[in-house]
């Protein structure tokens, strides 16, 4: 499968669009924020939304120390359209991550220390042939492929998500001036809405400061779509899938 190695692009872009439309105010729908977890003490929110240079320092401290989180989106630039749901943990160790692009669907999921794969048979036609895919899509039957190099998909990963993020941070600079500032219902979760010339951003209000939601402003300039944030530090483990279930390829 040299041909697949050669041209399995797929994820490495969809993690770059995604890094360059959240750092830049970025974007994301499905699913719906859910309640994310919480000191021990739960910690009410105040009458009105704090000034954006008081609490940004305190998401990117978030960002940075989060061990798992679950990042979903519906984004687009120009042309180019990505739906995507990942969840996992910091350290890679149990992951899943499902995307669509160019009417692609692929799915990574790791679990175990490893890594699988599985995908639509236009996946596989766009990076290594309609010849390979027809091959594929014969011998694995639905299966999951069982990944000995993922790192031929590149090197995608929660860490690198959350650091990319987080060694930027929120910084007022980002957002350029904070035009509005509330508290607001975010699907059932009280939320701070930050409003400024680049994006919004929804941060939430009770319990530790968790970004929960970004929306860029300028669809010209950041591209289309919301990014959204859930499970902070909660994400649920993925389990392998039975051996019956999978099947390795060489090259693969």
């Amino acid at each position: 499968m040299n041909a697949f190695r050669n041209k399995a692009i797929l994820l490495p872009m969809t993690v770059g669009l995604a890094l360059a439309l959240a750092g830049c105010g970025g974007a994301a729908q499905t699913p719906q924020p859910t309640p994310v977890a919480e000191s021990a003490t739960t910690q009410a929110a105040p009458a009105t939304a704090p000034d954006a240079k008081e609490i940004f320092p305190k998401v990117t401290e978030t960002v940075k120390s989060a061990k798992s989180v679950a990042i979903a989106g519906d984004m687009s630039r120009g042309a180019e359209n990505i739906k995507l749901k990942i969840s996992g943990t910091r350290d890679g160790s149990n992951a899943l991550a499902e995307i669509t692009m160019k009417g692609a669907t692929s799915t990574l999921l790791t679990a175990d220390g490893v890594t699988y794969l599985k995908a639509d048979k236009e996946f596989f036609a766009q990076n290594a042939g309609q010849e390979a895919a027809d091959a594929i899509e014969s011998m694995v039957g639905g299966k999951w492929i069982a990944v000995t190099d993922p790192a031929m998909f590149g090197k995608f990963s929660i860490a690198s998500l959350l650091d990319s993020f987080g060694s930027q941070g929120l910084a007022e600079s980002d957002f350029g001036t904070i035009s509005d500032s509330s508290i607001v219902d975010l699907n059932g979760t009280k939320a701070f809405k930050y409003t400024a010339q680049e994006a919004t951003v929804w941060i939430a209000a009770e319990g530790a400061p968790y970004l929960l939601q970004m929306q860029p402003k300028d669809p010209e300039e950041q591209g289309l779509g919301v990014m959204t944030f859930s499970d902070w530090n909660a994400v649920a483990p993925q389990t392998a899938p039975a051996k019956d279930e999978t099947i390795s390829i060489p090259g693969l």
